[in-house]
């Protein structure tokens, strides 16, 4: 038996779209130049372009700009962005030439999901391969956020990259991730036989060594320890000595209200999203605190929609660049509903390492990205103030900058 097509749509009805459709010059105009120029450069704008100049006034020291390759670690490298900026004010190492590995902190990223989601399974009433399938589809995955980093940190330390080496251009995320889901879905399938939570329980600790070791063979195992300014240090003392307490003020603030925040991403475990560091503020009082942390030299973490914005070559990082809905009548929305549908989303986290700040106002903000020294500033973007309110979804900052709203 074939498929039942809706009969909602008649072939009479495909003909009244043809006619249309050619009628309007525009349309064939636009498939003309996105067949000759590809769909991105179809719809650039090239007037916006040319208003851009890399000058700012605020920056806080440079350092080399971080490569992820194919390991979606985003969100961690813009962390470690932040801490190499705190370790420079804060302690006597050379910030600027020690490597600390983001594959430490991807490993526990990656076996602290898994942990939670066994924990989730077990617990779970009416389990069923439907619903393994469903949560670890989503748990398991390279997305995270500035505070869940934090939270490896402070359970696991830190490490060099010279005791953890960093992942590189043979790693395929895409596929490992399908691995590891692949993995940790067939290792569950064995809770569906057990009655009690108490069985489960008792088989989790097998199931999380089979989880230790694929992650092991695929990101290497984690150090116990690492030579330092000639002294052996395990991460959690690397830590303690240099790093205690020192992230602990940071919060999450949003220009976006804390229910469309969180209604926007309710698709999320909530080990990703905590409502507890989330602040809902005025882009004002946000803007002033971020360039407060930055006059005091720290870089500030942010999460932002960049799969339609980003010209790399260029280093420009603007919603207004690309003619998307022009170019393919894309109706527009408001700011919240864009968030609430997914037209913007959090593709990607970057660290805001400098400000052109204009009579009191920011005019752009200078971007530090982690996909190598590349384009036109070396891997250094221009964000100009319009993108931070439209597409900037959260920013990390130390409670003490945002002393307009009385905080300590």
């Amino acid at each position: 038996m074939g498929y039942m097509l809706d009969d909602g749509l008649s072939l009479n009805d495909i003909d009244t779209f043809q006619r249309k459709c050619n009628a309007d010059k525009t349309n064939t105009e636009s498939e003309e130049k996105i067949r000759r120029y590809g769909l991105m450069e179809a719809s650039v704008n090239t007037d916006r372009k040319s208003e851009f100049e890399f000058k700012f006034n605020v920056e806080v020291p440079e350092t080399r700009i971080y490569n992820q390759y194919n390991s979606c670690q985003c969100n961690i490298y813009a962390f470690l962005r932040v801490v190499r900026d705190v370790l420079r004010k804060t302690t006597d190492l050379d910030a600027d030439e020690l490597e600390l590995s983001a594959n430490y902190i991807g490993f526990y990223d990656k076996l602290e999901k898994i942990n939670v989601l066994y924990n989730d399974l077990i617990k779970s009433t009416d389990l069923s391969l439907e619903r393994i399938r469903c949560k670890v589809d989503q748990y398991i995955g390279s997305f995270g956020t500035f505070h869940f980093c934090r939270a490896i940190v402070n359970k696991y330390g830190l490490a060099t990259t010279g005791s953890m080496n960093e992942l590189g251009r043979k790693y395929d995320d895409a596929l490992v991730m399908e691995l590891l889901r692949d993995k940790v879905k067939c290792d569950a399938v064995c809770l569906l036989n057990m009655d009690s939570e108490d069985e489960r329980q008792s088989k989790k600790c097998e199931l999380m060594y089979e989880a230790y070791r694929f992650l092991s063979k695929v990101y290497g195992e984690p150090p116990k320890s690492f030579k330092l300014c000639d002294e052996q240090l395990t991460p959690l003392q690397f830590k303690k000595r240099y790093l205690d307490g020192a992230l602990d003020k940071c919060v999450t603030v949003t220009t976006f209200t804390k229910e469309v925040l969180l209604n926007s991403q309710a698709f999320i475990p909530s080990i990703y999203v905590d409502d507890e560091y989330i602040l809902a503020l005025p882009v004002e009082l946000v803007e002033e605190a971020i360039v407060r942390q930055l006059r005091d030299g720290v870089s500030v973490w942010f999460s932002a929609e960049e799969s339609t914005t980003l010209d790399y070559e260029n280093g420009i990082l603007d919603d207004r660049l690309y003619n998307f809905g022009e170019l393919l009548n894309v109706k527009d929305v408001s700011r919240d509903e864009k968030l609430l549908l997914g037209v913007v989303n959090y593709d990607h986290a970057m660290c805001i390492t400098g400000a052109l700040v204009d009579g009191g106002k920011v005019r752009q903000f200078k971007v530090d990205n982690s996909f190598g020294r590349y384009g036109k500033y070396d891997g250094r973007l221009i964000m100009p103030e319009s993108f931070f309110r439209n597409c900037v979804i959260t920013a990390v900052v130390n409670r003490k900058y945002l002393s307009a709203r009385g905080e300590d």
